[in-house]
């Protein structure tokens, strides 16, 4: 964990002296940050609720006391300490908040420096220990998770393995066959000539190269999926254009009526496996897709890709709704959704991000909310066959 995403002091007081006493005190000590006002402090906490470890208000400052201030924090920054500095004249509306649970501890002025430092150490380091709890629940229920969804990949692809073998043998068998029926009818329309049989003799060939080449798309996606439950992969390189079609395919029922998919790019190779590339790609654009909800425009969804030296970088943009700034790290976080209940499991983007980084890929978003999110994916090129 890096020292800038451990739990910090937040300050807040209306006095421009106090706050500099404040910090003079404890600023070598702790990460603080000072705000002026309730309203200053209250936005601040929008902004940074995952690293405010703890709130400590001074009780009097004009439109909001510190009490009303707390309150209020302790709804956008449930897990902060919430601390209050106060006079004791003011004791009545402490004890009363204390008893609410608004407020875990008070300090009557003038505070004692020794005293206020073990408290603000005691605090950050629950905060910090809270926040490791959190952190381990969140990765073992990701694993409890993938577990699951390792074992139904599993039995996904031992009920589609017998299926597609008998598709792909029949298909064989009826190639082998329409070869022969073809030709005698063909000796026949000779003779008896018919446009309307002579025209479906002229499409079967094609029909049946679609069935074989269906069979075997079928059989190699069965596979992977066999391979994937393992923790394998049946491939060390993926081509892009390939991928991504099939990709398109799977989601097409996702994306039908909520936005226009194209794609475009130059025949490419890169070194990530075909499955779970396949697996980034339909989170991306279902997640793409999800987002025009309520926007009240035509849908986009672009997917794109280009060589850049000894890269390729693969883009997946749309223009729906956007991400708010203070989320866009958190939708990488496991567990975290922005959708509603029954919609989101808040495990697409994590796993995205974890399966390009194992190839030593990149992952990277930028959004702007209201006018769409691009996010890019940055892979090491492969040589193609």
């Amino acid at each position: 964990m890096n020292a800038s995403d451990l739990p910090a002091v937040l300050y807040v007081d209306d006095d421009a002296l106090n706050l500099r006493v404040f910090d003079a005190n404890f600023g070598q000590r702790f990460r603080i940050f000072r705000c002026s006002s309730p309203n200053e402090a209250l936005a601040l906490l929008e902004q940074r609720r995952l690293e405010i470890g703890v709130v400590l208000s001074d009780q009097r400052m004009p439109g909001m006391t510190g009490v009303e201030l707390l309150e209020r924090a302790r709804t956008i920054a449930p897990d902060a300490k919430r601390m209050l500095v106060t006079a004791y004249a003011d004791m009545q509306a402490v004890i009363d908040a204390v008893n609410r649970g608004q407020v875990t501890r008070y300090f009557v002025k003038p505070w004692d420096r020794a005293e206020l430092l073990a408290a603000l150490e005691d605090a950050l380091k629950i905060a910090r220990l809270e926040l490791r709890i959190r952190e381990v629940e969140g990765r073992m229920m990701k694993s409890e998770r993938l577990a699951t969804l390792g074992q139904v990949t599993a039995g996904i692809a031992h009920e589609l393995m017998g299926p597609v073998g008998y598709l792909t043998q029949n298909v064989s068998s009826l190639q082998r066959d329409m070869e022969r029926v073809v030709q005698y009818v063909s000796r026949h329309l000779a003779t008896d000539p018919d446009a309307e049989v002579s025209s479906t003799i002229e499409d079967l060939p094609s029909l049946i190269k679609d069935l074989s080449e269906g069979a075997s798309h079928l059989r190699g996606v069965a596979l992977g999926l066999r391979a994937q439950a393992r923790g394998e992969d049946m491939e060390a390189t993926a081509d892009v254009a390939e991928v991504v079609s099939f990709a398109v395919k799977l989601a097409r029922a996702e994306v039908r009526d909520r936005a226009r998919l194209s794609s475009n790019g130059e025949p490419l190779r890169i070194v990530f496996g075909p499955v779970k590339l396949c697996q980034v790609l339909l989170n991306l654009i279902v997640n793409a897709a999800q987002a025009m909800e309520g926007t009240g425009r035509p849908g986009r969804i672009d997917v794109r890709w280009d060589a850049r030296d000894e890269e390729v970088v693969l883009t997946v943009s749309d223009n729906g709704c956007g991400i708010p700034v203070a989320l866009q790290e958190k939708v990488f976080q496991p567990m975290f959704t922005t959708k509603p209940v029954g919609i989101g499991t808040g495990l697409g983007l994590s796993i995205c991000r974890e399966l390009v980084m194992q190839f030593g890929g990149q992952l990277r978003l930028s959004s702007t909310p209201g006018e769409g999110t691009e996010i890019e994916l940055i892979f090491k090129r492969a040589l193609l066959p």
